[in-house]
Parts: structure tokens; C-alpha cells; sequence
């Protein structure tokens, strides 16, 4: 008997077998630590046998569409290169659309609507947390090109703002953020800290 491969999210609107089979597929190109979360299948209206596919897992978006005689194309989508993704439902299917940072549009059309709606859910939470790591990233990007702007006063006195200085080290933060180069929540913790030194 085929072993089963493990998917994190199921449920009752997908064929077991048919998941199974593109699970498997998919395990063969996975990375060791990474994980399929959903599987979203185009539904019976789509007319082709063969049944495109969008495969969530822990590293990627995975467009698996299969061909006659065995043959199958697969496009990988990496959850930072994704900007953007979109359903559209209809009556019958729903599309699905990943827009990347570098421009590039994929889609499949005519995936059954409900896990339509399951892999756009879970694609959007991952979309989110690469957002703010690429956001984070980039913040830490300006900050080295700025030359590493250090906020606290070192005993060298190697910082423009002398301890004795708040309005001037506030100023130096409030800069910091309009430039980007510090998030909302560091500037409250830089200026908590500035005010708790007075």
C-alpha cells in the first residue's frame, strides 16, 4: 500500500485519492524541512482530465499542472517573491492569481470555490509574514546604507546628541522614522527610553 503523505490542512470537498496522488508528486520536489499545508483542485467543470492544482506549503506556492502521457509543469512561487494574490469566484469555480514582485502573473483557473477560499486564506497569512520580513529587511537595508545611525550616547561621546540632550536625540529619532529607517514601535521604545533618562 502507497504511503501517505502528510498535508496539514484537509477537508471534506476534496477527493482523498486524487489529493494523495498530487501529494505524492509534490513530495518528490520538496526541500527536507519543507511541508504541504493545502491542496486546492480544480472542481468537475474544469473540462481537461487531467486537474490543475495549487499547492501551498511552508516555503512556496506551487502551480502543479499536469499532462497527458504523465508529464506535469510545475511552478514554483516563493512566499517572498509573492506581491499579491487574488480569487475570483464565480458561479461554478473560482480563479486563482499570484502576482510576484518582479512583475511575473500566474494563475489557474476553475478550482472548486470552498478550497479556493481555504488556500487564499492561508496563502494570505503567509503572504503577510513575508511581507513583514521583506519590510524588515528593508529597514535594515537603509539603516546599513545610512551608515548604521546609533541612537544612544557611547561613552566616547561618538553620538551627536549629548546625554543632556533630549530634545535633540528625539529630534534624531523622529528623523529616523520619517526616513524609514525605524519602525513605529522602535521610535515609541527609543523615545520611552530618551523621556525615562530626563
Amino acid at each position: 500500500m502507497e504511503r501517505m503523505v502528510p498535508i496539514r490542512f484537509t477537508d471534506l470537498t476534496q477527493e482523498d485519492a486524487a489529493i494523495q496522488h498530487v501529494a505524492a508528486e509534490i513530495a518528490k520536489i520538496l526541500t527536507p524541512s519543507e511541508e504541504i499545508l493545502y491542496i486546492a483542485r480544480q472542481n468537475q467543470a474544469a473540462l481537461s482530465p487531467q486537474k490543475d492544482c495549487v499547492v501551498a506549503t511552508t516555503n512556496r506556492l506551487i502551480l502543479y499542472r499536469p499532462h497527458l502521457l504523465g508529464r506535469v509543469d510545475f511552478a514554483d512561487l516563493y512566499w517572498q517573491d509573492v506581491r499579491n494574490l487574488t480569487i475570483t469566484q464565480g458561479v461554478v469555480a473560482a480563479d486563482f492569481v499570484v502576482e510576484t514582485v518582479d512583475g511575473r502573473t500566474e494563475s489557474i483557473g476553475w478550482l472548486d470555490k470552498d478550497q479556493a477560499r481555504r488556500i487564499y486564506g492561508i496563502s494570505q497569512q503567509l503572504e503577510q509574514e513575508w511581507r513583514e520580513k521583506r519590510r524588515v529587511r528593508e529597514m535594515e537595508e537603509a539603516r546599513a546604507r545610512s551608515g548604521g545611525i546609533v541612537m544612544a550616547t557611547s561613552p566616547g561621546g561618538a553620538s551627536g546628541a549629548s546625554p543632556g540632550d533630549p530634545v535633540a536625540r528625539l529630534a534624531k529619532a523622529r528623523a529616523m522614522l520619517d526616513q524609514g529607517l525605524i519602525s513605529e514601535a522602535e521610535y515609541e521604545t527609543v523615545k520611552a527610553k530618551i523621556l525615562g533618562d530626563v
